[in-house]
């Protein structure tokens, strides 16, 4: 059985109770093929990098979760089929993986590049304010 790691998230229009029921299903699917659940994690609401059929934002859920092809491919699946799941990301993650989540912190993020796609970091500016070579 592999190790794997499934994201998805729900409509931010969704009560607790909705949202419980929608994971509650997703844990079903797992276990019901064999698939064993390490752990659950929920998020909370966050806002969306783009908007996903015209959310703005979303209730993120994370799964660890052991378990075969089949598992990752009925849970897809079942991701697919329920309208309260608006975008989903399953990954196996890489061996040196420390096995813990860490949410991001909002202000965390990836450096600002401009429009040469160099890190704003990487540029070399003397005292005048000129960009030195």
């Amino acid at each position: 059985m592999q190790l794997y790691e499934s994201i998805f998230i729900v409509r931010p229009n969704l009560t607790e109770e909705e949202v419980t029921k929608v994971v509650e299903k997703m844990k079903g699917v797992v276990e019901k093929n064999g698939g064993t659940l390490l752990q659950t994690e929920n998020w909370g609401k966050r806002k969306l990098a783009y908007e996903v059929d015209k959310e703005k934002k979303g209730t993120y859920i994370i799964f660890r979760f052991k378990g075969d092809g089949k598992v990752v491919n009925d849970l897809e699946h079942s991701f697919q089929m329920e309208d309260g799941v608006i975008k989903f990301l399953t990954v196996k993650p890489s061996k040196g993986d420390s096995g813990t989540l860490v949410m991001p912190s909002p202000d965390e993020g990836r450096p600002f590049r401009g429009r040469s796609g160099h890190d704003r970091d990487d540029r070399r500016w003397s005292e005048s304010g000129k960009k030195a070579d």
